[in-house]
C-alpha cells in the first residue's frame, strides 16, 4: 500500500512538472497569435466587438470563449483561461449590451468561477491528465502511439445551446463556425499525455483510448426537453438485468432534440443562460482497447477424453480438459489479451482423435497488450504449449496471421474434404463379401443424404443435407469388426453414415453391408487445408 501510494505522489509530481511544459516565450508567442487571430476574426462578426462583452456576460471560461468565437489555431487552447480572459478584456467595448452585466476580469489570486457552458471540462482538462497516464502506464500496451476519443457530460450539449440562444437574444449575428468542445477537450488532454508517456496522438492508432467525464450536478440538464411535444424527446425507465435504466436520452436524441425546438419555445421552459455550478466534473471511465491480432496453426489430439472447447452441461462439465485451453491459455498470456476466439476447420466430438497434420485453427487474441511476438519467441511458445499434455494435444506451425488470412477457415467449410478411420462392428460377422461391398467404392465417389442427426436435433433445425463420399476402403479384423477409411467431403456426420440414424441417412455403410452396423472408435487423419498461409519451422 506503502509503494502504491509513493508511486502516484510521484506521477502526480511529474505532472506537475510536465504540465505547463511550455516556456515563457511559447507562452508569449501563443498570447500573440491569439492577439492577430482575434483582430482578424472579429472583422468577420456583426456588431463586433459588442460580442466580447456578451461572453463576460455569463460565467464562461476563456478557452469555451474562445470556442464561441469560432478560434480554430488549437494550440493558443493551451493558454490558461485566465490567459486568454487577459486578452479579451483589450477587445471589450466600454459600454455593456442593454441587459448584460459586465463581469471585471480576475486578478491573479482570484479563484475563477466553474465555467457554466463546459461545466469545467475544457476549462480544466489537465486535471484528468494525471489519472490517464497512470492508467496507459499500467495497462503498458507495446505501441508508439493511441487515438484518444472522448464523452463529455450531455448537459455541455445543452448548455451550449443555450448559450447561443442568449447570443442570438443579445445580438444580430452568432458565430459560424463554432469550434466543437469535444475537439478542444481531446487535444488539451492529449498533448499533456503525448509529452509525459512519449506516445504520439494519431487517430489511425489500433490502440483506442475512450474517456468519459460525468458531472452529477447537471445530469438532469437535458429532462426538461422531454416536457416539448415538438422535441421528440422521450425518455422512460426500464428493469433490465434487475437494474432501472433509463433509455431515449443519449447523447444523440438529445441532439436531435435540440434542433428541434425553436428558440423562443427553448427559452421559455429551459435556463437562457445556463445556471452556475459548484462542482467540478469527474473522471467516469477509462477504456484502452487494441485491435486483435491473430495466430494460426494446426493441432492434434491423441486421446478419446478432450473436448475441442470446453464441454459442459449447466454445472456438470462432460470434460475436464479442452485443445481451446491446453493452446489458447499460453498464447493469451503471450500478448497479455483480454480474451481469445478460437476458430477451427471444423470440429470433431472429444472421443474422437484429430491424428495426421492436424485441425487448422486460429486464435483471436482480443485487446492484446503485446500486438506482435518474434519468431523466435513463438517458437518458444510453440515448444512450451507441447510440454503441458504431450500425450494428449500436440501443436504445429504456431505463426502470426492477418485477419485476411482467417478467411481460409471460413472459405474451407464447403471446399474442403476430410479422411478418416473408423473401427466399425457390424452384426453379421465380416466376410469377403461385406469387405468387397464396401471396397466397390474405394475409386468410385457417391452422395448421401443426411437428414440433421437425433443426436444434435435439439441445437440444430431439421433439413436434409447431401454430401459427397470420396472414397470407402475396408480392412476386415476378427469376427465382427473392420476398419473404414472414408474419404469425404467437409460436414459429413460420419457416425451416422455408418449406423445410418434409424434410416435417416441414406445410403449407410449398414445399407451398404446388409446388415446392422454401427461405430466403435473414430479417427480424423487428415483435414485437406493449406492452412496457416505462412509456414513456421516444424517441431523436432
Amino acid at each position: 500500500m506503502a509503494s502504491t501510494k509513493h508511486h502516484t505522489e510521484e506521477l502526480q509530481n511529474e505532472a506537475k512538472r510536465l504540465k505547463r511544459d511550455i516556456d515563457d516565450n511559447r507562452i508569449e508567442e501563443l498570447k500573440a497569435r491569439l492577439d492577430k487571430a482575434l483582430q482578424d476574426g472579429l472583422k468577420e462578426l456583426t456588431r463586433n466587438p459588442t460580442c466580447i462583452n456578451v461572453l463576460f456576460s455569463i460565467s464562461c471560461c476563456g478557452r469555451c470563449m474562445l470556442r464561441f468565437l469560432g478560434i480554430r489555431d488549437y494550440e493558443i487552447y493551451e493558454l490558461t483561461s485566465k490567459e486568454i480572459k487577459e486578452i479579451l478584456t483589450g477587445f471589450r467595448t466600454i459600454a455593456p449590451t442593454a441587459t448584460a452585466t459586465v463581469t471585471e476580469p480576475l486578478d491573479a489570486a482570484d479563484q475563477e468561477p466553474l465555467c457554466i457552458a463546459c461545466v469545467g471540462t475544457v476549462q480544466h482538462a489537465e486535471d484528468f491528465v494525471d489519472e490517464i497516464v497512470e492508467r496507459i502506464r499500467k495497462e503498458a500496451y507495446v505501441t508508439t502511439t493511441f487515438n484518444m476519443n472522448v464523452t463529455l457530460p450531455t448537459s455541455t450539449l445543452v448548455r451550449n445551446h443555450a448559450i447561443a440562444v442568449y447570443w442570438r437574444q443579445q445580438l444580430s449575428a452568432y458565430p459560424i463556425s463554432q469550434v466543437d468542445i469535444k475537439e478542444i477537450f481531446k487535444l488539451l488532454i492529449s498533448w499533456p499525455v503525448e509529452r509525459q508517456t512519449g506516445l504520439t496522438l494519431d487517430f489511425s492508432s489500433e490502440l483506442r483510448m475512450q474517456v468519459s467525464v460525468k458531472h452529477e450536478e447537471t445530469k438532469d440538464d437535458h429532462v426538461f426537453l422531454s416536457k416539448m411535444k415538438e422535441s421528440g424527446l422521450i425518455i422512460k425507465s426500464k428493469r433490465e438485468n434487475r437494474k432501472t435504466i433509463i433509455v431515449g436520452d443519449g447523447r444523440h436524441h438529445v441532439v436531435k432534440a435540440l434542433t428541434s425546438v425553436s428558440d423562443e419555445r427553448f427559452a421559455s421552459v429551459g435556463t437562457v443562460p445556463p445556471t452556475a455550478i459548484s462542482t467540478k466534473p469527474e473522471l467516469e471511465s477509462i477504456e484502452m482497447t487494441r485491435e486483435s491480432v491473430y495466430m494460426g496453426g494446426r493441432y492434434l489430439k491423441y486421446t478419446r477424453d478432450v473436448s475441442q472447447t470446453p464441454w459442459a452441461i449447466g454445472t456438470t462439465v462432460l470434460a475436464e480438459l479442452s485443445v481451446s485451453g491446453i493452446i489458447c491459455d499460453p498464447v493469451k498470456e503471450a500478448h497479455r489479451a483480454d480474451d481469445y476466439k478460437f476458430v477451427t476447420a471444423g470440429r470433431e466430438d472429444a472421443n474422437v482423435r484429430m491424428l495426421g497434420n492436424g485441425r487448422p485453427f486460429y486464435i483471436e487474441l482480443i485487446n492484446p497488450r503485446i500486438p506482435a511476438l518474434s519468431a523466435d519467441i513463438i517458437k518458444e511458445l510453440e515448444e512450451k504449449i507441447n510440454t503441458i499434455m504431450p500425450n494428449k494435444v500436440q501443436l504445429r506451425r504456431l505463426t502470426a496471421i492477418t485477419p485476411e488470412d482467417c478467411k481460409v477457415i471460413k472459405d474451407g467449410e464447403e471446399s474442403k474434404t476430410k479422411s478418416y478411420s473408423a473401427l466399425c462392428w457390424t452384426s453379421n460377422p465380416v466376410d469377403q463379401d461385406m469387405i468387397d461391398a464396401v471396397n466397390e467404392y474405394t475409386n468410385k465417389s457417391f452422395s448421401v443424404e443426411q437428414q440433421t442427426p437425433i443426436r444434435v436435433l435439439q441445437r440444430r433445425a431439421q433439413m436434409i443435407r447431401k454430401k459427397q463420399i470420396h472414397s470407402l476402403k475396408a480392412f476386415p479384423l476378427e469376427g465382427h469388426f473392420m476398419v473404414v477409411h472414408l474419404h469425404t467431403e467437409a460436414g459429413t456426420y460420419i457416425k451416422e453414415f455408418v449406423h445410418g440414424d434409424l434410416g435417416r441417412n441414406q445410403p449407410s455403410l449398414a445399407s451398404i453391408v446388409g446388415c446392422e452396423a454401427d461405430i466403435m472408435e473414430l479417427d480424423v487423419l487428415e483435414v485437406d487445408l493449406e492452412f496457416p498461409p505462412q509456414p513456421s519451422p516444424e517441431m523436432t
